[in-house]
């Protein structure tokens, strides 16, 4: 989703808006083409995240639209003071697009895996927060970031991820969006585990087993009247993230549901309550902790037969 970022900023700051990238010495690799094009839309702030951010904010308060991108961990964790103070207690328009969501950086360790960010971020005043699943996703993001006049957390992965969306898909910021019809349960997924749930459900299909599948791509705010509705309609809901269980998708989705008075069964999927303690590439630890979608797939089988 890397390439789909970039591409959607700088389509913006081709068509005039007044835009800037912050980047903490990341992302060359793919910033690499439009650089060789004398882009002066980037600011290379050098291993300082905490002033990128005080940076930012700066440029907010002038008139640009900066986007300040690193790592989830470094631009998130080491950088939370800043965050708080100068971009979300006043209200700011400034961009965080944090790459490397889950555990996207396998091989790097604990340091560089992205597995509590949605549960800090979640609770921070006044931010929008954006997980897209595709790069349809992804560039609505993008573009909605641009017109949301306050702070913005955007979750991307680090790899290519496979397209899930039509072209016109009709994408709205706290909506979710539904990929597929099915009466037997319902899942909401969001971000990086979309396209597993995706593949989940195809698969479950296959077999006469029909869910339905949503994408939770904005999960601040988070459609709640969406999310009470399918409760209507299912008596088995799962939510799927690469995210700790604690304080991420799932738990929201179950606030909403509990709220709503669901007296079916709700189920979540994704990491456990400990960093990785093992190295190794990014699918042979989602498949370690269960996010494979064989194990997503073999929930939903489990529980409808209970």
């Amino acid at each position: 989703m890397r390439s789909t970022f970039f591409k959607t900023f700088f389509e913006l700051a081709d068509k005039g808006a007044n835009i800037h990238l912050l980047t903490a010495d990341l992302g060359f690799g793919v910033l690499t083409p439009y650089l060789d094009k004398g882009s002066q839309h980037v600011t290379n702030v050098g291993v300082a995240e905490q002033n990128m951010i005080g940076l930012g904010a700066g440029m907010a308060m002038r008139g640009v639209r900066p986007y300040c991108y690193s790592m989830v961990p470094f631009l998130l964790m080491r950088t939370l003071d800043q965050i708080r103070a100068d971009i979300c207690a006043t209200k700011l328009p400034v961009t965080l697009v944090g790459v490397g969501a889950g555990l996207a950086y396998g091989p790097e360790g604990m340091t560089h895996h992205a597995i509590e960010d949605i549960a800090i971020t979640r609770t921070l005043p006044n931010l929008t927060i954006f997980s897209p699943g595709d790069p349809q996703e992804c560039a609505f993001a993008v573009e909605e970031s641009f017109k949301i006049n306050g702070p913005v957390y955007l979750r991307i992965g680090a790899n290519m991820d496979p397209a899930l969306h039509p072209a016109c898909c009709g994408l709205k910021t706290g909506k979710l969006a539904k990929m597929r019809d099915g009466s037997k349960a319902a899942v909401i997924a969001t971000g990086t585990m979309l396209a597993r749930a995706h593949a989940a459900v195809d698969a479950l299909a296959k077999e006469g087993i029909e869910c339905a599948l949503y994408s939770a791509h904005t999960l601040k705010p988070l459609d709640k009247n969406g999310i009470a509705e399918i409760s209507l309609k299912h008596k088995l809901i799962l939510s799927v993230e690469e995210h700790s269980l604690i304080n991420g998708l799932g738990s929201a989705v179950a606030d909403i549901l509990l709220e709503a008075g669901y007296k079916g069964r709700f189920l979540k999927i994704g990491l456990p309550d400990e960093y990785a303690s093992r190295l190794g590439t990014r699918d042979w630890l989602r498949d370690h902790y269960g996010l494979s979608a064989g194990h997503i797939g073999a929930t939903l089988k489990d529980a409808l037969k209970h």
